[in-house]
């Protein structure tokens, strides 16, 4: 038994080293600029701040937001288009960045799907008092349209959340942490593909374990 509680706290300690040289890997790369290429990764921009990451992470931390009418935000997208892919995420929401004001709800990550460009895809936000599933639509007051959103199920700022977002065209279900968050459809002018984009406004937010796992 001794041998075998051994062999286990080995693994362990392998395991938890790996995840540290991985890490120390990301924070060594050089940052992002708006609109260079990286390996999978597109970036639309970088909100005046540090988005930096390989290709199954990516870290974005915006410039901090001093005053209540200013916000900062950084997107990166994949290079390549799918047609209704299914894909998974974790999203950690390490700080939200607000000074001087009380950081807003929707100030997370974001995980984005079928992004045509930066006025035109579907999202998710999962946020410390609840979550959201929106589309971003110009024909819409304020450009944004709700799709879903709940506060049966809240995600504190400082965990991994693994999101999954798998398409049954012209079904689209979001998945957390293997529970199902909700199932969708648009029935108003839908987006059907495009790219897969990674979001955040006012907060530094690490995605990590970024896979396609099929086509819808």
């Amino acid at each position: 038994m001794r041998k075998r509680g051994v062999v286990v706290l080995l693994a362990a300690i392998v395991l938890v080293l790996a995840v540290v040289a991985v890490m120390n890997d990301l924070w060594r790369v050089q940052p992002w600029a708006d609109g260079e290429v990286h390996g999978r990764w597109q970036v639309m921009y970088t909100g005046y701040g540090t988005v930096k990451g390989n290709d199954r992470q990516v870290l974005l931390e915006p410039h901090t937001a001093e005053a209540a009418n200013v916000t900062h935000g950084a997107l990166v997208h994949t290079v390549e288009n799918y047609d209704a892919a299914d894909f998974a995420v974790t999203v950690r929401t390490e700080e939200q960045l607000r000074r001087n004001d009380e950081p807003n709800a929707w100030e997370v990550g974001w995980v984005q799907w079928n992004l045509r460009d930066n006025d035109h895809f579907y999202a998710v936000a999962l946020k410390p008092n609840g979550w959201e599933i929106s589309k971003q639509d110009p024909a819409y007051p304020g450009a944004q349209r709700f799709i879903a959103s709940g506060g049966d199920r809240t995600f504190p700022v400082g965990r991994d959340y693994r999101v999954e977002i798998t398409q049954d065209w012209p079904r689209m279900t979001v998945t957390v942490d293997g529970t199902e968050l909700a199932t969708v459809t648009d029935d108003e002018t839908p987006y059907r593909g495009g790219a897969i984009g990674l979001y955040t406004e006012d907060a530094k937010v690490l995605f990590h374990d970024f896979e396609i796992t099929g086509q819808g």
